[in-house]
């Protein structure tokens, strides 16, 4: 069993500031597992920071002159720093355990 701690930078975005939030904080178990050694079980957020937050406004019309609307998209870049928790799955001894089947029992298990 591992605890590591990892720094992560993550971006997400959406059409609110939630679900830009959301989205970058959808991808934390995903990159923690990737970084980790063995399989990752746990994942816990240990200090969360924002390194930018961004708007994009633009215009839409529709033919280009008609029905003027007002759009916008929220980027939220964050530094999260998580300790992980893994099991290495390499370095666990298992023991072997065979089942001998008389010929009637495997006709039996068979569909």
């Amino acid at each position: 069993m591992n605890h590591t701690r990892q720094v992560l930078r993550l971006t997400g975005s959406g059409p609110s500031r939630h679900k830009a939030f959301a989205d970058a904080m959808a991808q934390v178990q995903r990159a923690a597992g990737e970084r980790a050694t063995g399989v990752c079980y746990r994942v816990e957020p240990v200090d969360l920071q924002v390194v930018s937050a961004v708007e994009h406004r633009w215009t839409e019309r529709f033919l280009g002159l008609l029905f003027a609307r007002t759009r916008s998209r929220f980027e939220l870049t964050l530094r999260i720093e998580v300790r992980v928790a893994a099991l290495d799955l390499d370095g666990l001894d298992f023991t072997l355990r065979e089942e001998r089947l008389t010929p009637l029992q495997h006709a039996l298990h068979m569909r």
